[in-house]
């Protein structure tokens, strides 16, 4: 677990009887390589590989700092 991350995956799932949607999560542990610093709140993009051990089958392709996301919430710019 040295060079693991979890990654929380949030998807709505829609539920037929009520008509709404709920929302659900899977954690996924993805490896990271040394070459990457991430920290937690940051985004990444993973793909799928051969299995690394019992759990991990994905690794870490990109990762997207916390602060340069374009989703994210604003700060004010007061003047």
């Amino acid at each position: 677990m040295n060079r693991t991350i979890i990654v929380r995956r949030n998807y709505l799932h829609f539920v037929k009887k009520y008509q709404r949607y709920e929302k659900r999560h899977s954690n996924i542990p993805a490896h990271v390589s040394p070459c990457f610093r991430v920290k937690e709140g940051d985004h990444v993009i993973i793909g799928q590989c051969r299995p690394l051990s019992k759990t991990v089958r994905f690794n870490v392709l990109k990762v997207i700092p916390a602060g340069t996301s374009g989703r994210g919430k604003k700060a004010f710019a007061g003047i």
